[in-house]
């Protein structure tokens, strides 16, 4: 049962994604709309500025015709409700997106496919380049929409206004119709194909960005190359790491909300580059902690070492951003950091409207009672003794005592972390037990 209610929760997780994916087209095709019903409104205007005040000009202008009147006029008026109808609409509709450009289509070309016949039928001459040109235009609304079908709805109708008003006028010509209905479904394959790449990229830019929140670069590629099979759940050995930064609820308390917010924000912000930038993944922000992890999604058998040198940069830093504080008279931060190795359960957790990809185990509350144990000792830095045997002695620190913690029977042996031992020191002692990957 719990199996099956795992892959329910998996199949809803995935089409809340489809869901979004197809909000974030119907948004841009929202978009796209209202440019292509602008857009229209312009080429009403300059037609008709053409046709009546330039032909009048010229002498071209063609005998009344009561019903070609008519037809320009309801145009007109659809124009403007549609630009109006897109212009009040607040939030995309995925119905609208699919069946307004199907009306709009079939109204655009049985428009310019009318005016066409009736002009003809009037004066007595049939202008196939402007009937060509009046298809092509409505075959390039279809850029930006919401789905390639109207691109291809699009293509058959302009090509079919175009045969069948010269057929009516009995001036069709297979080699002229083919030439232009060729030329329509080029323009169609490459709008197709621009509409569909400029999606891709568009939903691949916002995964990324998502991605990127909380994994490395080298595995967000890694989930875009091959799908979300990377963060299916897994259990192994990795190393946790917690900090937090001391005293921060007094500290708080003297500043406004902002002031805590930016000073978070930019502390974070530094932290969590250098763990993504030594590998691991930034799994969430509590309150004034972080929780960080090596080790997956990817395995990384030199887990504990990034993670530990990851601390000791996460010092460095800190102190970077106390001297910046203190010249501006600020208080100074001082933090806690605990780093745990052992086994864990990875993978997605939550519900289909809100999921992260996260760590359990005991392993994770051990991690957090070491952090706990950096303000009794006096150490910013302490390391499990697991995390310190996975170090590879490539690492200074001291052996500082054996500490009961709540939850466990054993006691725990933690070390303070100093910093990286010197190069000649930098091999595994002999007998020296490396990193192994539990799957």
């Amino acid at each position: 049962m719990a199996r099956r209610a795992s892959d329910d929760s998996t199949v809803a997780r995935f089409e809340v994604a489809r869901a979004n994916q197809e909000r974030v087209l119907a948004e841009s095709a929202l978009r796209g709309e209202r440019v292509v019903s602008r857009v229209r409104l312009a080429l009403f205007v300059l037609v008709t500025f053409s046709q009546v005040v330039i032909a009048r000009m010229s002498g071209e202008l063609g005998p009344k015709d009561r019903q070609r009147l008519v037809a320009v006029l309801a145009y007109l008026v659809f124009a403007l409700s549609i630009t109006l109808i897109l212009h009040l609409q607040k939030k995309p509709n995925l119905g609208r997106a699919r069946w307004m450009p199907v009306l709009t289509t079939l109204l655009d070309c049985g428009f310019f496919g009318f005016v066409a016949w009736r002009g003809a039928s009037s004066s007595g001459d049939f202008n196939p380049q402007m009937l060509a040109a009046s298809c092509a235009v409505v075959l390039a609304f279809s850029v930006a929409r919401y789905s390639w079908l109207h691109v291809v709805l699009s293509t058959v109708t302009s090509s079919a206004t175009f045969a069948l008003v010269c057929w009516v006028m009995g001036e069709f010509s297979i080699s002229r119709v083919s030439f232009v209905v060729g030329c329509y479904i080029a323009l169609g394959m490459l709008i197709g194909w621009a509409n569909t790449a400029v999606s891709s990229m568009f939903l691949g830019l916002r995964r990324r960005d998502n991605l990127s929140r909380f994994l490395p670069r080298q595995v967000v590629e890694r989930v875009l190359q091959t799908g979300d099979g990377t963060l299916e759940p897994v259990q192994r050995e990795v190393t946790i790491l917690f900090s937090d930064i001391r005293d921060f609820t007094t500290l708080s308390e003297t500043l406004p909300p902002r002031a805590v917010l930016g000073l978070l924000d930019d502390y974070f912000g530094h932290m969590g580059q250098i763990v993504m930038g030594h590998g691991g993944i930034v799994n969430k922000f509590l309150g004034d902690g972080m929780l960080a992890c090596w080790g997956v999604p990817d395995g990384d058998a030199n887990h504990a070492v990034h993670a530990m040198q990851a601390a000791l940069d996460m010092r460095k830093k800190l102190e970077e951003l106390n001297a910046w504080r203190a010249q501006r008279g600020e208080p100074v931060l001082r933090v806690g950091i605990g780093l745990h190795t052992g086994v864990v359960a990875a993978g997605m957790l939550g519900g289909a409207e809100q999921h992260e990809y996260t760590v359990i185990g005991d392993a994770v509350n051990l991690a957090s009672r070491v952090e706990g144990l950096t303000k009794a000792l006096g150490v910013d830095i302490l390391v499990s003794e697991s995390t310190w045997k996975a170090g590879q002695g490539r690492f200074r620190g001291e052996r500082m005592s054996e500490e009961r913690v709540k939850g466990r029977k054993e006691a725990v042996v933690v070390y303070a972390l100093e910093g990286r031992a010197p190069p000649e020191k930098t091999e595994p002692a002999p007998g020296m037990p490396r990193t192994a990957e539990s799957h």
